[in-house]
């Protein structure tokens, strides 16, 4: 797979992107289908189902947060923000399968760390379990178990997009060119530039790699969605 993503990754490669790493994935508009069957779903990725309980937990985490900051969402704004999760749930499913065939796992260790270093389950700057518990239920809207198995899959899916940023990883030749076409050949301020620009040019290239990638899945898996018809109640 990273050879693939190393021999490809020129043609792939747009310099002057300006999309950023939370809201990248784009492209998945033309798999998405829509069916009769919604079940208790709110999607499904293939054979994998998307809960509508899970969606409507990180939905109302984001619209409470939002609000909490003084945003006033109008009825569209909120469906914006439905459809924006919901995409990014189809995502992180498609990422969590490929993680799986890579044999990306998570240890207990790895997710207590990711849960004792979360400040909003700290008090006094240390971690407690009271804090814990109390968080998840009254912010996250969620029992433990299931947001130990969501932190999982976040997790997991990180590690897979840490594969991607390594092989997006530029030679200084390529660092170079690069800066030199942007800077319409100058390179005065190269030396300075220099540690920004390159992990700038990494994530960009990153970005585009995992964009084909979840084109290429995308067209093999049939993605269905069943929003409308969960908030409708047919």
């Amino acid at each position: 797979m990273i050879r693939f993503l190393r021999k490809h990754r020129k043609a792939l490669f747009i310099a002057t992107a300006t999309i950023f790493l939370v809201g990248i994935f784009v492209g998945l508009g033309g798999y998405l289908f829509t069916s009769s069957d919604v079940t208790e779903s709110v999607a499904t990725v293939g054979a994998a189902k998307i809960s509508y309980r899970g969606f409507t937990v990180r939905v109302n985490q984001y619209l409470d947060a939002a609000r909490q900051q003084g945003a006033d969402l109008s009825d569209a704004d909120v469906k914006k923000v439905k459809e924006g999760i919901l995409r990014e749930l189809i995502i992180e499913e498609i990422l969590s399968g490929k993680a799986d065939e890579f044999g990306l796992t998570v240890t207990d260790t790895e997710l207590a760390r990711d849960i004792r270093n979360t400040p909003a389950f700290q008090r006094g700057g240390a971690f407690s379990e009271d804090a814990y518990f109390q968080a998840v239920r009254t912010v996250y809207h969620d029992s433990h178990q299931a947001y130990e198995e969501s932190r999982r899959r976040a997790i997991k899916t990180n590690k897979l997009k840490q594969v991607f940023l390594q092989a997006a990883k530029l030679t200084p030749v390529e660092v170079r060119e690069a800066y030199a076409v942007e800077n319409k050949g100058s390179m005065k301020d190269f030396d300075k530039d220099r540690e920004q620009f390159e992990w700038k040019l990494q994530q960009n290239r990153a970005i585009e790699l995992i964009n084909y990638f979840l084109k290429q899945t995308g067209s093999q898996k049939e993605i269905r969605t069943f929003l409308d018809q969960r908030e409708s109640g047919a």
